[in-house]
């Protein structure tokens, strides 16, 4: 079982941040409409590389926990052991779905070690600021920490709120684009993982039928891509939209029960 369990929705997930690698910033307008959940969620879904159970995920959202603000979680563990476990959480404005920060903690509870990456958003000053600590055992210090920060994109007459989003709440912001067949967008992708800040394409495919332990869903396709990796995403054409399928870098997410 691989230490990280569920990777990043759009980058690949990194061992550690990274000193640079962030591509040239474009502008784009907002993709998120609206946001198509009405209350509290936790969405249960198993993890499949081919036809093998990797682990399972909870996906919660938590709406208004303070005024403005939604919390959107990503909790995973592996199937066989119950060694590792990979969590994030985002905190978003309620409305537009721009984060405020994340964080992601992947943790092997054999070794009692942990890494974290927390990124925390200044638009203000036009930069976010990334942060990466390892935990060994019990010890309360990090053995190794790093820092970085990137510049956001800039707003303009012409787009005075350009479109950014974290990696830990994408499976979110697929629920609330424009979902119609032929849409297509761009946005900035944000992954604490990496450090790495970088555009990304959006684009609803098409309309297809997709059999989980849920049940059978009619769905959108989803398809988002960068410049090295390409991701698919099913979500429910009823609202609120529930994520039925998404199949990120080697894994599946497949739903397997509603709350």
């Amino acid at each position: 079982m691989r230490r990280s369990l569920a990777v990043a929705v759009v980058a690949l997930a990194g061992a550690a941040l990274v000193a640079c690698g962030s591509e040239p910033l474009e502008s784009h307008p907002p993709i998120f409409a609206e946001a198509p959940w009405t209350g509290p969620e936790r969405l249960h879904y198993n993890l499949l590389e081919r036809d093998d159970l990797e682990g399972t995920c909870v996906l919660e959202t938590a709406p208004e926990i303070e005024p403005g603000v939604t919390e959107v979680r990503r909790l995973c563990q592996d199937a066989e052991e119950g060694r590792y476990r990979d969590n994030g959480r985002a905190r978003v404005d309620s409305t537009t779905l721009r984060p405020l920060s994340s964080l992601r903690v992947v943790l092997d509870l054999v070794e009692g070690s942990s890494r974290q990456f927390a990124t925390t958003y200044l638009p203000a000053e036009g930069i976010v600021r990334f942060e990466s600590k390892q935990f060994d055992g019990d010890a309360e210090e990090p053995s190794d920490s790093l820092e970085a920060q990137r510049d956001l994109p800039e707003a303009s007459a012409n787009l005075p709120e350009p479109g950014w989003y974290d990696d830990e709440e994408l499976l979110w912001l697929v629920r609330g684009i424009p979902l119609r067949e032929g849409f297509e967008g761009s946005f900035t992708n944000v992954n604490a993982s990496t450090g790495r800040v970088f555009g990304a394409d959006v684009a609803v495919e098409a309309r297809e039928e997709v059999e989980v332990p849920a049940g059978t869903f009619q769905t959108w396709k989803i398809r988002i891509e960068t410049s090295t990796v390409t991701q698919f995403i099913w979500v429910d054409q009823e609202a609120p939209h529930r994520l039925v399928r998404a199949r990120i870098e080697r894994l599946t997410y497949e739903l397997t029960a509603i709350e």
